[in-house]
């Protein structure tokens, strides 16, 4: 059941499952905190910027947002989010050690840059796509690297295109398409290496996909774009289009 369940959600998925569980801890201990712990230098520190109502509402909106978009391909609102609150709690720690008012607020600012470090370092992972996570069977996952050469093909891939894995790795996602359109494709490329953003990351787009036969077909493409240390992936699940034209 553990498994099935982190294969679904993935490992981005299941590091927002455990920052939305901790939010929630948080939130909690801050709206429920007894007078004297209220009264401690980090409550008191808090409470000088606002309420601690007003901080556990911030923990509950992170926290729930973690815990739903830990199911959904599209989760980088909850990664700024909780990097965001995190790394807020750390410069206000940190910067009551120099006022005085905490003054071991050091620690616990060091801890929570540490912890908003680490969500950053997961924000950037690409995340592997598996069929059990599409919502159809026969889609083709292809794997592409910043310069649009493709790193990985799943069988699904070889059945629709005709190309072979040992055959498809290492070239241009270029062979998938007419030549009319890989001008375009090529200048997107560039674009997105430029300026380190897809404007076509998450959406569903109709496309004409070409097989080895040089037969065309109707496709329809989601890609996805993760900033990896080797610079941009790109995650495409491709299905055929029933009926679709091949324009």
């Amino acid at each position: 059941m553990s498994n099935r369940v982190l294969r679904r959600i993935g490992r981005r998925g299941a590091s927002l499952a455990f920052v939305g569980l901790l939010s929630l801890a948080i939130a909690a201990s801050l709206a429920f905190a007894p007078a004297s712990q209220r009264a401690t230098p980090s409550y008191a520190v808090l409470a000088s910027i606002a309420p601690l109502d007003v901080w556990a509402a911030l923990w509950l909106a992170t926290g729930t947002l973690c815990l739903v978009q830990m199911f959904l391909r599209i989760d980088r609102m909850a990664f700024a989010a909780a990097t965001a609150l995190v790394l807020l709690y750390g410069l206000v720690f940190l910067a009551s050690t120099f006022t005085g008012d905490n003054p071991r607020g050091w620690v616990g600012g060091a801890v929570w840059l540490a912890f908003g470090g680490w969500i950053t370092l997961i924000a950037t992972w690409p995340e592997a796509v598996t069929l059990d996570r599409l919502p159809g069977s026969g889609s083709a996952v292809i794997v592409a690297n910043a310069a649009g050469i493709i790193q990985s093909w799943n069988p699904q891939a070889a059945a629709m295109f005709g190309w072979s894995t040992d055959e498809a790795v290492g070239r241009p996602l270029t062979m998938l398409m007419p030549a009319r359109f890989r001008d375009r494709h090529d200048m997107g490329l560039t674009k997105v290496r430029a300026n380190g953003h897809s404007e076509l990351s998450g959406r569903i787009i109709p496309l004409v996909g070409l097989r080895r036969d040089g037969t065309e077909f109707a496709i329809a493409l989601t890609v996805n774009a993760w900033h990896s240390d080797d610079g941009m992936t790109y995650t495409g699940v491709i299905r055929p289009v029933e009926g679709g034209h091949a324009d």
